[in-house]
């Protein structure tokens, strides 16, 4: 029988002595990054689910999110993603979240801000305390657009308020979602222009395995800037958003080396030298799901599969 994946190997070993981030036997550091993408992180919402149910969540070190990955990784560090799953296919919620003649008015297709502040106080109640006080501790990414660089928001985040602040800048996709975001004097906008697999930031930060969580198939080739995306950043100018005209240009080269680099890791992880990165992509043959998709069916349909995705890969290696 061959060796599982180093990342599955220490999943593995962690469940069975019971360790959390405070009384590690290991000397590892194993993060956890979820993609987003708007309605297609139903996907990552999805493998987040089935880490829960399998009891993994102390198994980590860290989490790191992008965007709506930022969100679904808060409820797994909260003890509440069964709960707040369900939000993704509850009637009319993502209706009104994402509604694109609004944009016809001048107000935001994705209303992120109505996502935190009303839905999770609300309609799907998020215990947003817990989030904070987590042993594992979430780090939401979100893209500087003076720098165009990822800028880890951990480190802004002391009470709910923070949370919630840092989680709307993660999720600001820009211009479909309104202006940037300020924290701590920088102007934040979406994670996924600058970093839309966290893990770099992870491995930056000091982690030796990586799990991450994504939200495209395998056989879906690398999306570049759209042309509305260029235009809208290009009018912007260098001057107000030079950072962006800079990550935006070289977008799709970063994402098909993302690609590359997760592929042959995950295909070879029984090595001995750290960093092991093993990706979990949503199956062949599941839908594209548009990421501003509303239908609760599809939405439903898209956690469902990821949790099963996830479980067909890790639940063997637990022993």
């Amino acid at each position: 029988m061959s060796r599982p994946h180093r990342v599955l190997e220490l999943l593995a070993s962690r469940l069975a002595d019971g360790s959390g981030p405070a009384d590690r036997a290991d000397p590892y550091r194993l993060a956890l990054a979820v993609e987003g993408g708007g309605s297609r992180a139903t996907y990552s919402s999805g493998m987040v689910l089935g880490l829960e149910r399998l009891g993994l969540t102390r198994c980590f070190d860290a989490v790191y999110g992008a965007s709506a990955g930022a969100l679904a990784g808060s409820w797994l560090v909260g003890g509440q993603t069964e709960k707040c799953c369900a939000g993704w296919w509850e009637p009319g919620l993502m209706a009104r979240v994402t509604k694109p003649a609004r944009g016809l008015r001048g107000r935001p297709v994705v209303d992120v801000e109505y996502l935190i502040e009303t839905v999770g106080e609300e309609i799907v109640p998020v215990d947003w305390q817990a989030i904070v006080d987590s042993e594992v501790p979430l780090h939401p990414v979100a893209t500087d657009v003076d720098s165009g660089q990822a800028f880890d928001l951990h480190g802004t985040i002391s009470d709910p308020a923070t949370l919630k602040r840092a989680l709307r800048a993660s999720a600001n996709v820009p211009i479909l979602a309104g202006l940037p975001i300020e924290i701590h004097g920088r102007r934040l906008v979406d994670a996924a222009v600058a970093e839309p697999l966290p893990f770099h930031t992870a491995l930056d930060q000091g982690a030796t395995h990586v799990l991450m969580l994504r939200t495209r198939r395998a056989d879906q080739e690398a999306i570049d800037a759209t042309r509305l995306e260029k235009a809208l950043v290009t009018r912007l100018g260098q001057a107000r958003v030079p950072g962006l005209v800079h990550v935006l240009g070289n977008r799709l080269e970063n994402r098909r080396a993302d690609d590359e680099w997760l592929a042959g890791a995950s295909a070879d992880g029984t090595g001995d030298r750290p960093p092991h990165l093993l990706e979990i992509r949503p199956p062949e043959g599941s839908g594209t799901i548009n990421p501003l998709e509303t239908d609760p069916d599809v939405l439903r349909e898209g956690v469902e599969i990821g949790c099963v995705a996830l479980r067909v890969l890790v639940e063997p290696a637990l022993g």
